[in-house]
């Protein structure tokens, strides 16, 4: 809208300009009417015969001159035959003297027609200074006897551009509200257009925000059934296994005993590490615990496959429950796309506050990937599904890899309050 004010005061401007000069010009076309009315209708009529003879001595159309055609605005008429002699001028000093025709004036002279310009020949234009300056319009005509001569009328400039002015004072008003009703229309449809938009992102965010709560209810689901179904029965052959193991020493079948042993390690080990794995299916009770207690439980699935995890977090207390859920996803999409694919060795979260966006990086020095193909799993909600929702909330998420190289995850989410409120939690390695 801001634009659209600045496109129509542009329009406006330059409508308003090219009205005024418009104005002006029909002005001056009603001058040359005029002139060619005068020259017609009382001149001609009035002339003498001879006209080279008469003209300049005859006082009844020296009367005629005088009273019907100096008439305000017009100050000075002087009549010139083709070659520029005065014969005859209401200045008498100027009688006889020959002036110099402009192309226009010959035209006009040979014509019969009317042309118009300054006294002192410079283009008419609304931007003139009006004073001390003089309209200059000339009309042709013909005598009885076939013989062409040219009308010059002379009147203050001031009145021509004051006319002017008039008139398109008179027309502006509805230059101006024809602007303004067109930009009303445009604001209406443009305010429809962006409410129906807010609507659809209003839509598309409330569906984000489904996806992630049903993903968290699937898993939620899963988590359950993994501790009380496998994890469990799991547990239960683990001790089994020990006590058969026992049995087996005892009657000394100690080969036997030896491999129980280590079935019974490794799937205490397998049990460790499907407990690992329900923590990070789980949907934590992220504003009860914070994000600081959420992203340490998070890290330690790493830290079972023996990663090292360098974990700093240095946020305030203003994180709200969606972004705190936000942060979370999107650091646990990292982290499992981290234990799955990069084979890394160690990795490093940071988590902070800077100028009111709360930054997250997740790095590691893995074997990095190809950023122009697509890394997401398939049945996993994926970076592009949290990218998406982050981009809604303002923010940006920024993968950087390459082969070889390790990768850079990178969130930046706008913060509602400001960063003077933050407080530190410390650093946690």
């Amino acid at each position: 809208m801001l634009a659209g004010i600045g496109a129509f005061a542009l329009c406006g401007v330059g409508l308003t300009l090219a009205q005024r000069q418009a104005a002006l010009l029909e002005t001056v076309r009603d001058a040359e009417v005029t002139a060619s009315l005068l020259a017609a209708r009382v001149v001609q009529p009035a002339l003498p015969l001879p006209p080279r003879q008469a003209l300049d001595t005859d006082p009844r159309f020296d009367q005629i001159i005088r009273t019907r055609v100096l008439v305000d605005p017009i100050t000075t008429l002087r009549i010139v035959d083709e070659s520029g002699l005065v014969l005859y001028s209401t200045e008498a000093d100027s009688v006889g003297q020959r002036v110099e025709l402009s192309p226009e004036e010959t035209d006009a002279l040979r014509t019969s027609q009317a042309t118009a310009r300054h006294g002192d020949g410079a283009q008419i234009s609304f931007l003139d200074d009006y004073l001390d300056k003089s309209l200059d319009v000339s009309a042709g005509l013909r005598t009885q006897t076939g013989q062409p001569l040219l009308v010059q009328m002379k009147q203050p400039y001031e009145a021509v551009w004051l006319t002017s002015r008039a008139v398109w004072f008179t027309v502006l008003p509805s230059l101006i509200l024809a602007l303004m009703l067109l930009y009303l229309v445009k604001a209406i449809f443009a305010y429809l257009l962006a409410q129906g938009l807010y609507t659809v992102q209003d839509q598309r965010e409330q569906l984000l925000v489904t996806a992630l709560a049903a993903a968290d209810q699937e898993r939620t689901m899963i988590a359950s059934d993994l501790h009380d179904g496998v994890v469990q029965g799991l547990a239960g052959a683990s001790y089994a296994l020990t006590e058969a193991a026992n049995r087996s020493r005892n009657d000394g079948q100690t080969e036997v005993a030896a491999t129980l042993t280590d079935l019974a390690r490794n799937l205490r080990q397998w049990v460790r590490e499907l407990r690992s794995l329900i923590v990070t299916v789980t949907p934590p009770a992220l504003h009860n615990e914070g994000i600081q207690a959420a992203l340490t439980d998070l890290v330690a699935t790493l830290e079972a496959r023996r990663i090292d995890v360098d974990l700093d977090v240095h946020v305030g207390d203003s994180l709200n429950e969606t972004d705190e859920s936000l942060v979370y996803r999107v650091a646990q999409e990292g982290i499992r796309n981290v234990a799955r694919h990069s084979d890394a060795t160690k990795v490093h979260l940071f988590v902070t506050e800077e100028d009111g966006w709360l930054v997250l990086r997740l790095a590691d020095d893995g074997k990095g990937f190809d950023t122009s193909a697509s890394n997401r799993q398939e049945g996993s909600v994926g970076l592009a599904l949290l990218a998406a929702l982050v981009h809604q909330k303002g923010g940006a998420v920024r993968v950087e890899s390459a082969e070889g190289d390790g990768t850079t995850m990178t969130l930046r989410l706008p913060l509602e309050a400001s960063p003077d409120e933050t407080r530190q939690h410390g650093s946690i390695r």
